[in-house]
């Protein structure tokens, strides 16, 4: 089972009343709650409570799609590809089988000096470096969930505030889920 949840975590107000230069001299992307969920395995942080004042929204949407969506493209050429899990210390490695993905989470400081990536190669690490190992999804899931989840953030934005989409930002977004 692949499930993404997110959810907008801006100054509201502030994002329906933006204009295009407004969101990106001041914004230029979408905060919030990210969640990719691998079968039982949570990825990112996702609630649908109420918001507490001292709570933040973390995670930077946008870019969670962005590198999900290069995942799917890499997987089409390559049997093993590594996605660095944004804003954070650890990847997933995708290994390919046919229509099947297994899938581990691992922690390594060492591999993603540059920053969030995918590669396409497998990337060694200690035992006690693991996650999980060993998750099951099938790769037209993954897809799937996020063409519909991606499509389903772009009409927030546009529902939102119509001029946003015209923004750099939510227009690599419609580009790359075009090309997927």
């Amino acid at each position: 089972m692949v499930k993404i949840q997110y959810r907008l975590f801006e100054d509201i107000d502030l994002l329906k009343t933006a204009t295009t230069e407004e969101f990106e001299r001041e914004l230029n992307s979408f905060w919030g709650f990210f969640e990719l969920r691998i079968n039982d395995e949570p990825i990112g942080f996702y609630h649908s409570n109420e918001i507490e004042e001292w709570e933040t929204g973390g995670e930077v949407i946008s870019f969670w799609f962005y590198i999900l969506m290069d995942t799917i493209k890499a997987l089409r050429c390559s049997d093993v590809v590594t996605m660095h899990i944004v804003g954070g210390m650890s990847f997933l490695e995708f290994r390919r089988k046919g229509e099947t993905l297994k899938v581990k989470r691992a922690v390594s400081e060492k591999i993603f000096e540059n920053g969030p990536e995918v590669k396409l190669k497998e990337i060694e690490v200690k035992e006690e470096e693991i996650v999980f190992d060993n998750e099951h999804i099938r790769f037209a899931e993954l897809e799937e969930e996020v063409r519909k989840k991606c499509g389903m953030f772009i009409e927030e934005v546009r529902n939102l505030n119509e001029e946003l989409v015209y923004s750099s930002c939510v227009q690599g977004l419609i580009d790359e889920l075009e090309t997927l």
